[in-house]
């Protein structure tokens, strides 16, 4: 068995993965629905040093 993330579209379900099945294979498809619960508002650029210190401030507060 093999797990596969997909996304379904406009009536599609579209593997994000190609599998390597011959022509005429039948599968099963168990549909688990995921939630997007977080937005990308930008991308940021961080020095070593700074992902560092960020790393120490979260394993402080823990």
């Amino acid at each position: 068995m093999e797990v596969v993330e997909a996304v379904y579209e406009n009536g599609v379900l579209k593997l994000k993965k190609k599998l390597n099945l011959p022509n005429g294979t039948e599968v099963s498809v168990r549909l688990i629905p995921k939630r997007v619960s977080e937005k990308t508002f930008g991308i940021v650029k961080l020095k070593k040093e700074d992902v560092d210190r960020i790393i120490e401030e979260i394993e402080d507060e823990w």
